[in-house]
Protein backbone atom coordinates (compact mmCIF):
# COMPACT_ATOMS: atom_id res chain seq x y z
CA UNK A 1 0.00 0.00 0.00
CA UNK A 2 2.82 2.42 0.88
CA UNK A 3 4.48 1.58 -2.41
CA UNK A 4 1.27 2.43 -4.25
CA UNK A 5 1.01 5.89 -2.67
CA UNK A 6 4.68 6.63 -3.28
CA UNK A 7 4.33 5.72 -6.96
CA UNK A 8 1.24 7.92 -7.29
CA UNK A 9 3.11 10.89 -5.78
CA UNK A 10 5.96 10.51 -8.30
CA UNK A 11 3.49 10.38 -11.23
CA UNK A 12 1.68 13.55 -10.04
CA UNK A 13 4.96 15.47 -9.57
CA UNK A 14 6.15 14.50 -13.05
CA UNK A 15 2.84 15.59 -14.57
CA UNK A 16 3.11 19.01 -12.86
CA UNK A 17 6.61 19.55 -14.24
CA UNK A 18 5.47 18.70 -17.76
CA UNK A 19 2.51 21.04 -17.52
CA UNK A 20 4.74 23.89 -16.29
CA UNK A 21 7.22 23.34 -19.12
CA UNK A 22 4.42 23.29 -21.67
CA UNK A 23 3.05 26.60 -20.39
CA UNK A 24 6.46 28.20 -20.66
CA UNK A 25 6.88 26.94 -24.23
CA UNK A 26 3.47 28.20 -25.29
CA UNK A 27 4.03 31.67 -23.77
CA UNK A 28 6.01 33.25 -26.61
CA UNK A 29 5.21 36.86 -25.75
CA UNK A 30 8.25 39.11 -25.53
CA UNK A 31 8.46 41.73 -22.84
CA UNK A 32 9.97 44.84 -24.42
CA UNK A 33 13.00 46.29 -22.69
CA UNK A 34 12.28 49.26 -20.48
CA UNK A 35 14.16 52.31 -21.68
CA UNK A 36 14.83 55.30 -19.48
CA UNK A 37 14.46 58.48 -21.43
CA UNK A 38 16.99 61.14 -20.67
CA UNK A 39 15.69 64.46 -19.54
CA UNK A 40 14.92 66.72 -22.43
CA UNK A 41 17.97 68.79 -23.22
CA UNK A 42 17.70 72.45 -22.43
CA UNK A 43 17.33 74.53 -25.57
CA UNK A 44 20.58 76.05 -26.80
CA UNK A 45 20.41 79.81 -26.58
CA UNK A 46 22.43 81.56 -29.27
CA UNK A 47 24.12 84.68 -27.95
CA UNK A 48 24.18 86.69 -31.16
CA UNK A 49 24.50 90.07 -29.47
CA UNK A 50 21.39 91.25 -31.28
CA UNK A 51 23.07 90.94 -34.68
CA UNK A 52 21.87 89.01 -37.71
CA UNK A 53 24.09 89.14 -40.73
CA UNK A 54 27.06 91.49 -40.93
CA UNK A 55 27.24 93.87 -37.94
CA UNK A 56 26.99 97.62 -38.47
CA UNK A 57 29.02 100.12 -36.46
CA UNK A 58 26.95 102.88 -34.89
CA UNK A 59 27.64 105.64 -32.38
CA UNK A 60 26.03 103.40 -29.75
CA UNK A 61 28.19 100.36 -30.50
CA UNK A 62 27.54 97.11 -32.35
CA UNK A 63 24.19 95.41 -31.80
CA UNK A 64 23.70 94.90 -28.07
CA UNK A 65 27.36 95.63 -27.36
CA UNK A 66 26.99 99.29 -26.44
CA UNK A 67 28.87 101.94 -24.55
CA UNK A 68 27.47 102.24 -21.03
CA UNK A 69 26.02 98.73 -20.95
CA UNK A 70 26.73 96.54 -17.92
CA UNK A 71 29.08 93.59 -18.07
CA UNK A 72 26.26 91.36 -16.81
CA UNK A 73 24.06 92.39 -19.75
CA UNK A 74 26.85 91.83 -22.26
CA UNK A 75 27.56 88.34 -20.92
CA UNK A 76 23.87 87.47 -21.11
CA UNK A 77 23.36 88.75 -24.67
CA UNK A 78 26.74 88.26 -26.35
CA UNK A 79 29.38 85.57 -26.65
CA UNK A 80 32.20 86.71 -24.37
CA UNK A 81 35.40 84.87 -25.25
CA UNK A 82 37.46 86.26 -22.40
CA UNK A 83 37.26 88.67 -19.50
CA UNK A 84 40.67 89.65 -18.17
CA UNK A 85 43.00 92.48 -17.29
CA UNK A 86 45.34 93.68 -20.02
CA UNK A 87 48.01 96.32 -20.35
CA UNK A 88 46.40 99.65 -21.17
CA UNK A 89 47.55 103.17 -21.98
CA UNK A 90 50.46 104.53 -19.94
CA UNK A 91 51.16 101.08 -18.55
CA UNK A 92 47.93 100.95 -16.58
CA UNK A 93 45.99 97.72 -16.28
CA UNK A 94 42.47 97.72 -17.73
CA UNK A 95 39.69 95.16 -17.79
CA UNK A 96 38.93 93.96 -21.30
CA UNK A 97 36.10 91.80 -22.60
CA UNK A 98 36.79 90.06 -25.91
CA UNK A 99 33.40 89.66 -27.55
CA UNK A 100 32.40 87.79 -30.71
CA UNK A 101 29.91 89.75 -32.80
CA UNK A 102 28.80 88.54 -36.23
CA UNK A 103 31.81 86.24 -36.51
CA UNK A 104 34.28 89.01 -35.66
CA UNK A 105 35.97 89.72 -32.34
CA UNK A 106 36.01 93.16 -30.75
CA UNK A 107 37.30 94.47 -27.45
CA UNK A 108 35.16 96.19 -24.85
CA UNK A 109 37.03 98.17 -22.19
CA UNK A 110 35.31 98.05 -18.81
CA UNK A 111 35.15 100.59 -16.00
CA UNK A 112 32.90 100.26 -12.92
CA UNK A 113 31.28 97.12 -14.40
CA UNK A 114 30.18 99.00 -17.53
CA UNK A 115 31.53 99.24 -21.05
CA UNK A 116 33.07 102.64 -21.62
CA UNK A 117 34.99 102.01 -24.86
CA UNK A 118 34.68 99.57 -27.76
CA UNK A 119 37.68 98.91 -30.02
CA UNK A 120 37.36 97.51 -33.54
CA UNK A 121 40.27 96.23 -35.61
CA UNK A 122 38.44 94.15 -38.24
CA UNK A 123 37.88 95.70 -41.69
CA UNK A 124 34.66 93.67 -42.04
CA UNK A 125 32.86 95.90 -39.54
CA UNK A 126 31.78 99.21 -41.05
CA UNK A 127 29.39 102.10 -40.59
CA UNK A 128 26.41 102.58 -42.90
CA UNK A 129 28.51 105.12 -44.84
CA UNK A 130 31.35 102.58 -45.25
CA UNK A 131 33.88 103.88 -42.75
CA UNK A 132 35.96 100.95 -41.51
CA UNK A 133 39.44 99.77 -40.67
CA UNK A 134 41.56 100.18 -43.84
CA UNK A 135 39.60 103.27 -44.98
CA UNK A 136 42.19 105.84 -46.16
CA UNK A 137 42.85 109.01 -44.19
CA UNK A 138 41.86 111.08 -47.23
CA UNK A 139 38.29 109.84 -46.86
CA UNK A 140 38.16 111.07 -43.25
CA UNK A 141 39.75 114.39 -44.26
CA UNK A 142 36.92 115.04 -46.71
CA UNK A 143 34.15 114.35 -44.19
CA UNK A 144 32.13 117.20 -42.69
CA UNK A 145 33.73 118.59 -39.53
CA UNK A 146 36.91 116.53 -39.94
CA UNK A 147 39.73 117.16 -37.48
CA UNK A 148 42.84 115.30 -36.36
CA UNK A 149 44.40 115.23 -32.90
CA UNK A 150 47.48 113.44 -31.56
CA UNK A 151 46.98 110.62 -29.07
CA UNK A 152 49.39 108.54 -27.06
CA UNK A 153 49.82 105.93 -29.78
CA UNK A 154 48.84 107.67 -33.00
CA UNK A 155 46.77 110.41 -34.58
CA UNK A 156 43.00 110.20 -34.23
CA UNK A 157 40.52 111.52 -36.74
CA UNK A 158 37.03 112.74 -35.87
CA UNK A 159 34.05 113.59 -38.07
CA UNK A 160 30.74 115.32 -37.36
CA UNK A 161 28.54 112.48 -38.57
CA UNK A 162 29.94 110.02 -36.01
CA UNK A 163 30.14 111.84 -32.70
CA UNK A 164 31.11 108.77 -30.65
CA UNK A 165 33.82 107.43 -32.96
CA UNK A 166 37.50 108.13 -33.36
CA UNK A 167 39.63 106.73 -36.17
CA UNK A 168 43.25 105.88 -35.38
CA UNK A 169 46.13 106.32 -37.84
CA UNK A 170 49.74 105.22 -37.35
CA UNK A 171 51.33 108.48 -38.52
CA UNK A 172 53.67 110.96 -36.78
CA UNK A 173 51.94 112.71 -33.89
CA UNK A 174 53.04 116.16 -35.07
CA UNK A 175 53.40 117.92 -38.38
CA UNK A 176 57.00 118.11 -39.69
CA UNK A 177 57.52 121.66 -38.36
CA UNK A 178 55.70 121.16 -35.10
CA UNK A 179 52.20 122.03 -34.03
CA UNK A 180 49.04 120.00 -34.55
CA UNK A 181 48.06 118.61 -37.88
CA UNK A 182 45.63 120.64 -39.93
CA UNK A 183 43.28 118.69 -42.15
CA UNK A 184 45.01 119.98 -45.27
CA UNK A 185 48.51 119.17 -44.03
CA UNK A 186 47.83 115.65 -42.82
CA UNK A 187 45.82 114.84 -45.95
CA UNK A 188 48.66 116.07 -48.12
CA UNK A 189 51.35 114.18 -46.19
CA UNK A 190 49.50 111.00 -45.24
CA UNK A 191 46.31 110.84 -47.28
CA UNK A 192 46.96 107.20 -48.16
CA UNK A 193 47.43 106.09 -44.55
CA UNK A 194 44.71 103.67 -43.45
CA UNK A 195 42.56 103.51 -40.34
CA UNK A 196 43.98 100.73 -38.16
CA UNK A 197 41.54 100.94 -35.28
CA UNK A 198 38.11 102.44 -34.58
CA UNK A 199 37.12 103.44 -31.06
CA UNK A 200 33.53 103.98 -29.90
CA UNK A 201 33.01 105.91 -26.68
CA UNK A 202 30.39 108.35 -25.46
CA UNK A 203 29.08 110.79 -28.07
CA UNK A 204 30.97 114.09 -28.02
CA UNK A 205 28.77 116.99 -29.11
Amino acid sequence: MKIYFALAAVIVAAACRKTDSAVRREDTSVVPPVSVLADSASPVVTKDCGVSGLPVLTDNGIGELREGRSVADIKELCEVISDAEQQGPEGMKQRVLVVRVGGETVQAIVNDEKVYRIEISSPRLATTDSLAVDTPLHRIATERGARFLPGEDGVYGFVANHCAMSFRFSVPLRAPRGGDWTVAKIDSAHGDAAIDRILITKCRR
